[in-house]
């Protein structure tokens, strides 16, 4: 539906326009555009969503300078995420790195370098020597010795069960209980020291010679004597005996090493206070991996005092003494630092390391950050890209080459023919492109001669009027449908040389479309109604008014002064009937007033009825021409008709609203039965008139 009223004429004349109506496809760049609309609008929102950078904070506590600094301030698209996980990551080196050169910095700080210098070397040298006795409290009950401690006492337990196989095999029945033992061992061993140092010194053990006697008992040895003690010096320096022996020699020491290890002292305690002030994590570290130690050492002599075997998961202890080590060397190197070059230049080396260490722990804290800022860099720039793609200028291009190929010509063309169809020729008036946007080709109407000025100011209102018209109609020659048009008040401020052009044009385009006019005009719709019977075309007509019930009340029938007569006589017969109504009820006073405005109308009546039917319309008011075809008709005219004529416009005259009567010549206002014979008395002269002629 296609509306035109006065603000859509206003429209034509100052405003470029776009074709509203296009050829089947041609939509396809309206909907192009908005597809683009609605996808920047989605990308757009999308981008905004990725709200700003987080970054802008850390990069103000960055040292500036640094390389982190640098990596922040040219943070792209571009950045590899290598190159900041390099800067972000550090090794443990590079900690005691930065450790060393903070303390370096302070070192040169000191009021007193000698002083200071004197200090550092004593502490080095404590914790040099702390270092030093961890080492070796480490190794001692370091897995591998723990593991090599009860292995020895395993191989022990093993000889033990082979001498004591021998001894069994050894000595007789019969013998001492404990014959063999460690016991006896003991004993025979220092039986052995006495015979050797004090009472056969120089002789073998046992000493059976002649006269020899028993060292323990004193008394003389007979043969079966000698035998047993020489079998008893056999049984204890035997391989089995021996290897024993040195087996145990062995547990002992590695279990001596173990049990009779200081692990904690005051010295150590000292150490750590030392180590405290240089390294306080490191300091806590060690000093728990020192309680740890001691109380392994604990375990395991427990365990191998009751003769038992450790757990499957005994731990391990953490080392710490590589880390003590290596804070001996940052102490020498401090001190040769402090002895070598106390310069600006070092210091200011140092500020710089010291700088870009504290740069890249900030970046290790952050990383995240600066990893989220690229990802939303590339995003963003991703956006940036998808937002350029959806801009219209190549579719409004594209659009355009199309528009002027198949419409635009059309579109003048039918501009051109709408103007002379009006008889508008007096001024030479365009269509002219004026651009495009969106996919969209604009039109403006522009003087041919003087395409700057501005159009509105040199015609009058009824030709701007008379413009917009032919703009419109030429617009909706484009349309490849039929839709329905509304026309409102289409010739206000229109002249009237140009009203019967625009009633004409409508009444023909009602041929293919629904056409709707609202119209204040009588004249214009009297064209309307004319050149509709004359072109056969049908019509509807409704009365649109604002009663006391309220505005937008319609009806079927016209307005009266737009009734032909036939219309007029109907509606005289239906206000007949309200005003009999008042006086069947006695209501006197508003019968009168009804029937006063009933004769005023029925007067109208007679000279519409002189007018359309005794004259056949040859004559009417309203229309500027002569119907001189129909003089023919007018001859049949009788003076009967004539004197009917004038006696109902008499009556009618005598009862007019508004006509004052002498007091004495006063009459009665009609009844209705004698105003009913009046309005018949019409109908019945137009019939037969209408009746002799047909």
């Amino acid at each position: 539906m296609s509306v035109f009223d006065t603000q859509g004429a206003a429209v034509y004349l100052t405003n470029k326009t776009d074709v509203a109506f296009r050829p089947m496809g041609l939509d396809l760049f309206d909907k192009l555009v908005q597809v683009c609309k609605a996808v920047r609008a989605q990308l757009e929102e999308e981008q905004r969503g990725l709200g700003a950078s987080k970054t802008s904070i850390l990069a103000l506590e960055v040292p500036q300078g640094t390389a982190v600094a640098r990596l922040l301030a040219n943070l792209t698209v571009l950045t590899k995420i290598e190159t900041v996980k390099a800067l972000a990551t550090l090794s443990d080196a590079d900690r005691t790195r930065h450790a060393l050169v903070e303390k370096s910095l302070l070192d040169f700080q000191a009021n007193d370098p000698v002083k200071l210098a004197q200090q550092l070397t004593l502490r080095a040298a404590r914790i040099l020597a702390f270092s030093q006795h961890l080492g070796r409290v480490e190794t001692a009950l370091a897995p591998a010795a723990v593991t090599a401690v009860f292995d020895a006492r395993t191989v022990l337990r093993g000889k033990h069960q082979e001498a004591e196989r021998l001894r069994v095999a050894t000595f007789p029945d019969g013998l001492l209980t404990g014959t063999g033992s460690p016991d006896w061992k003991t004993l025979w061993e220092a039986a052995r020291t006495f015979s050797q140092e004090q009472a056969y010194t120089g002789q073998t053990f046992p000493h059976v010679g002649d006269e020899a006697q028993c060292v323990l008992c004193q008394q003389g040895l007979d043969h079966d004597a000698t035998q047993r003690l020489t079998r008893f010096e056999a049984f204890v320096i035997s391989t089995t005996e021996r290897e024993l022996r040195e087996a145990k020699t062995s547990f002992n020491t590695l279990a001596k090493a173990i049990t009779d290890l200081v692990v904690q002292s005051d010295s150590v305690r000292d150490a750590l206070r030392e180590l405290q002030m240089e390294n306080e994590s490191l300091a806590d570290q060690v000093e728990t991996t020192i309680a740890a130690l001691e109380n392994r050492r604990r375990q395991i002599t427990d365990v191998l005092a009751a003769n038992a075997d450790l757990p499957q998961d005994f731990p391990a202890p953490t080392p710490a003494q590589s880390e003590v080590a290596l804070l001996v060397g940052q102490l020498q190197e401090r001190l040769t630092a402090l002895g070598a070059d106390t310069s600006a230049e070092k210091r200011r080396q140092l500020t710089a390391d010291a700088q870009e260490f504290r740069a890249r722990s900030l970046l290790a804290k952050n990383e995240h950050l600066l990893l989220a800022e690229i990802d939303r860099k590339k995003r963003a720039a991703a956006y940036e890209q998808a937002i350029a793609e959806t801009k219209t200028a190549a579719i409004t291009k594209k659009s355009g080459e199309v528009t002027r190929a198949v419409v635009t010509k059309r579109l003048k063309e039918s501009f051109q023919a709408e103007l002379h169809s009006l008889s508008f020729r007096h001024v030479e008036v365009e269509l002219k492109e004026v651009g495009g946007s969106e996919g969209v080709l604009y039109h403006k109407l522009a003087l041919r001669r003087a395409p700057g000025v501005d159009l509105p100011r040199v015609v009058s209102e009824g030709e701007q009027r008379c413009l917009s018209i032919a703009a419109f109609f030429a617009e909706l020659s484009t349309a490849e449908d039929a839709s329905g048009i509304v026309f409102d008040d289409p010739v206000s401020s229109l002249d009237y040389r140009w009203r019967e052009g625009v009633a004409r044009r409508l009444v023909e385009e009602a041929k293919k479309r629904q056409v709707i006019v609202f119209t204040h005009d009588i004249v214009f719709l009297l064209f309307l109604k004319s050149f509709a019977q004359e072109q056969q075309v049908e019509q509807l007509d409704q009365h649109v008014r604002q009663l006391r019930a309220g505005a937008g009340v319609t009806s079927d029938e016209l307005p009266w002064v737009a009734m032909p007569i036939k219309g007029k006589i109907g509606y005289l017969k239906k206000e007949l009937q309200d005003a009999d109504k008042h006086y069947r009820d006695g209501e006197q006073a508003a019968y009168e007033k009804d029937a006063h405005y009933l004769y005023g109308l029925l007067r109208e009546a007679w000279e519409r009825a002189l007018e359309e039917v005794l004259l056949c319309k040859i004559v009417e008011r309203y229309r500027p021409s002569v119907q001189t075809q129909q003089i023919a008709k007018i001859a049949d005219v009788t003076d009967e008709d004539c004197r009917q004529l004038e006696a109902g416009m008499s009556k009618c005259s005598r009862w007019l609203p508004g006509h004052d009567q002498a007091a004495a010549a006063r009459a009665p206002v009609p009844n209705p039965e004698e105003l009913k014979a009046d309005i018949d008395a019409l109908d019945n002269w137009v019939k037969a008139i209408n009746k002799r002629r047909n």
